[in-house]
């Protein structure tokens, strides 16, 4: 199988390449975007066909909360073994990530040193600020520290047992819950590893009750962060002689990030998984006692950020020679979701930092594991696959399970298809919309396109995005399509960067930067419509996205 990096290049050479997989007319494609009602004003709709008000895609394809908290990974006493999810590819399965049956989740014993915040031989001095930035994702999370000018990404191999250039630097969502109430990255006796940790916190209502497995998930994760940094070869050393200042930043889904009280939320779950990280135990008493209190002595420097995660992406572009002003759009293809933005990039003129006005954005399960779980339950095949791993092609598929290679192109297609679908419905909700940015010179000289995410490099993803590019182009009548924009993504500071796995790594390197200094957001209700006035002057950039 190809690895990581060289599919992703091989992507990106057909990504150039002009000419679509299917023949389509010029006509635009009803849009499944929906912004939301006080969004819109007439002049959307003066020329080519708008968002169709249909349902919000924010809760689309998704399973019930109700039926997602219920549903753990049961343990099946066999160790290291995952159940498969007999579920039919018709309704959509309850997300669980899948790693492969040989591994689990084991905590090392010297991650105990993770629960104190000074290095262990500790002689104070100088203080130096540390900030750890965790990209909590849906499927699978990532960690990277900043101390100082130096930059370390996490390795998970220890807790995983997966040592491969993609695996390491990335940790499965699931914690084990013991029939005593106590959690943990070990199996308890008559436990159950439970997953799907992210959603909830995303979806469930401000009453929600307490998240005691995500609560207890990320204090783990926080811990082992922690005692990781204390003993790596290069960077812990100089720890000893520092009084180390913390903070801690956690990314958060685009849409999300514009409801306050989902802000709110994770910075709550991120304040009570601190303080979990430094006591002996994990239980639902003691989880539950410190998420019922808002008076909790963290030790932090200040309160955990909440970035949204493209911000994060883009943090090195925008500090970058090579950041330009104007409408960019992310394309993020994960193990679980595949998250499409488009935003505006206005530098600094009063402000010291960039602004970024978020023009529309979708959050839909089309990542890798349920192009996996389409092709697996289609095909009538054993639910078995490793979300740890870059998806195999179509030819490595047909190879490996000896089916027939048209089956398998004709439910790629079709998975293609609704991952255009998704993406061209943002862009055409910017291009219509007079809360997007219609009248952007990106639509005539070429739109910038960050197109990032562990799954970047998989083809089908790759055939969407050529099918979403034609779809514009019929659009705007432009021979111009999508600029590439190809980031650094093994920041010279890193000393341990993989660049195999860099990809996956941009939001948590990204989040290690001052929340502060990275961009002043600009969610969709502070953006005024732009109108579509016949020889009307743009407004000043300052009038449209305000101080």
């Amino acid at each position: 199988m190809n690895g990581w990096k060289d599919q992703l290049r091989n992507v990106k050479r057909a990504l150039r390449q002009a000419g679509p997989f299917e023949k389509h007319d010029d006509k635009p494609a009803s849009v499944d975007f929906v912004p939301p009602k006080s969004w819109v004003d007439s002049a959307s709709t003066e020329r080519g066909s708008g968002p169709k008000r249909t349902a919000s895609p924010t809760h689309a394809n998704r399973p019930s909360s109700g039926n997602r908290t219920a549903s753990g990974l049961q343990a099946t006493g066999k160790p290291g073994s995952w159940p498969s999810d007999a579920r039919s590819a018709a309704s959509l399965p309850v997300f669980q990530p899948r790693i492969d049956g040989s591994q689990f989740l084991t905590i090392p014993d010297w991650a105990g040193v993770g629960k104190a915040l000074q290095h262990p031989e500790s002689r104070g001095g100088a203080p130096l600020l540390v900030r750890l930035g965790i990209d909590f994702g849906t499927a699978f999370t990532k960690a990277a520290l900043r101390a100082g000018p130096d930059l370390v990404t996490v390795d998970w191999s220890t807790v995983t047992g997966d040592d491969s250039p993609a695996g390491r630097w990335i940790v499965p969502g699931f914690v084990c819950r013991g029939s005593g109430g106590e959690f943990g990255w070990r199996r308890f006796e008559g436990g159950e590893w439970q997953g799907n940790l992210k959603l909830p916190l995303v979806e469930s209502p401000p009453s929600a009750s307490c998240p005691y497995s995500a609560l207890a998930y990320m204090a783990e994760v926080i811990r082992y962060s922690r005692a990781f940094l204390y003993r790596h070869p290069e960077v812990g050393r100089k720890l000893a002689n520092r009084s180390l200042r913390w903070e801690l930043n956690l990314g958060c889904p685009t849409e999300p990030h514009e409801n306050s009280e989902i802000v709110e939320r994770f910075r709550h779950v991120a304040r009570t998984a601190w303080w979990l990280a430094g006591r002996d135990d994990l239980d639902e008493a003691a989880i539950r006692a410190a998420w019922d209190r808002r008076d909790l002595d963290t030790g932090l420097e200040t309160q955990p950020g909440v970035v949204p995660e493209f911000v994060a992406q883009i943090a090195g572009y925008l500090k970058s020679p090579q950041v330009t002003e104007g409408l960019h759009a992310l394309i993020d293809v994960g193990a679980a979701t595949l998250d499409v933005a488009t935003f505006n990039v206005v530098l600094p003129k009063q402000d010291t930092v960039p602004r970024v006005p978020i023009f529309f954005s979708a959050v839909k399960q089309l990542g890798t594991h349920f192009l996996s779980h389409e092709r697996h339950a289609r095909l009538g095949l054993e639910l078995v696959w490793n979300d740890a791993t870059p998806i195999e092609t179509a030819a490595e598929f047909v190879r490996r399970h000896g089916r027939d290679v048209t089956e398998v192109d004709v439910i790629d297609v079709e998975f293609a298809n609704r991952v255009a679908s998704c993406i061209a419905s943002v862009m055409n909700g910017t291009r219509t919309n007079a809360r997007g940015d219609p009248r952007s010179a990106a639509w005539r000289e070429g739109l910038p396109v960050f197109v990032t995410g562990g799954g970047s490099a998989c083809e089908v993803y790759g055939r969407a995005i050529r099918e979403s590019e034609t779809k514009l182009k019929g659009w705007i009548c432009s021979k111009e399509r999508f600029r590439f924009i190809e980031m650094d993504l093994a920041p010279a500071t890193s000393t341990d960067v993989d660049p195999a796995a860099a990809v996956r790594l941009t939001v948590a390197i990204g989040l290690t930067e001052d929340a502060e200094d990275i961009a002043r957001i600009v969610p969709h209700f502070d953006i005024e419509p732009i109108t579509r006035t016949a020889n009307a002057l743009r407004p000043d950039r300052d009038e449209l996205y305000p101080q």
